[in-house]
Order: C-alpha cells, then structure tokens, then sequence
C-alpha cells in the first residue's frame, strides 16, 4: 500500500474529512487530496507528523512507497543545488554585464580577455541549462521565460 493509500484508509477509519485533517496542519483541504492521489507527497517533517496523529511507522510507509523515496532524494539534491544554481546564475549574469559593457565601449577589454569572459559566459549558461534539466518542473523558481529564448540560441 503506498502513502496516498495509508493515509486515506487511515483517515477514514477515524472518521475524519480531508478538511479536518487540512485545518489540524495548517494546509489546504487540496493539499491532503494530492497526497491522497499520489500527486504530491509531504515533507519529511510533516510525515512524521502524519505518523504521530495516525499511528502508523515511517519506515513502513518509506519502505512500502518506493514513488515517496525517490520524491525525497530528488527534494534533497535540489536543496544541496540551490546554492550552485544562484552561484551560476550570478556568474553568467555578471559575466553578461561585462560583455555588454565591452560591446558599448563602456570598458575595453583586451580582444584575448573579452573572448575568454564570453567562453566562461557560455560555459556557465550550459551548466546553467543541465542544473536547469535535474527537474522538468523545475520547482527551484527559477523558471523565466529568457532562459527558453537562450536554450534556443545555443542549440542553433
């Protein structure tokens, strides 16, 4: 039985809405139906929270949902690169300002200089893009409309 199981089997058998159990958490009523539906699955804080209110063992739950383990690898290796992320955004975009200050002779660079600051600003775009790939629904928030356009620019 996975998670969204468990928990709805669990919730009746106390008689309990979805609402009852979303006001106890301070969540919506939606959120508890996604879990029920195996659409989304909560943090490991508010699972063990689940498993005091109904009784039921985590470890039972982790080793039974295999879908909820790897929810909670991928949620903790997109918090281990959030910080690289930002690193890299932070890096190609001043690297950008650079080149563009070159480009209007606000600054002159030297011609070797200039090309190596724009084949790290590349380099940092690509590594950008496969940060950008670990998730499709990129949760991160990092999701801005440039970021398609320059994905198509550099696959030309």
């Amino acid at each position: 039985m996975n998670f969204g199981q468990k928990l709805q089997t669990a919730r009746m058998n106390m008689n309990l809405t979805q609402q009852k159990i979303a006001d106890d958490f301070f969540i919506t009523r939606q959120t508890v139906s996604s879990w029920e539906n195996g659409n989304s699955y909560p943090d490991i804080m508010t699972l063990l929270k689940l498993s005091d209110y109904f009784g039921f063992s985590i470890d039972e739950i982790l080793r039974e949902d295999k879908k909820m383990r790897l929810f909670l690898d991928k949620k903790d290796v997109k918090h281990d690169l959030k910080p690289v992320y930002r690193s890299v955004l932070l890096i190609s975009v001043i690297l950008l300002v650079i080149e563009l200050l070159d480009l209007f002779s606000v600054i002159k660079l030297v011609g070797w200089l200039g090309w190596t600051i724009w084949g790290v600003f590349v380099l940092s775009i690509r590594a950008f893009e496969m940060l950008s790939k670990f998730d499709v629904s990129n949760t991160m928030g990092f999701k801005y409309t440039w970021q398609r356009k320059l994905k198509a620019l550099l696959h030309m």
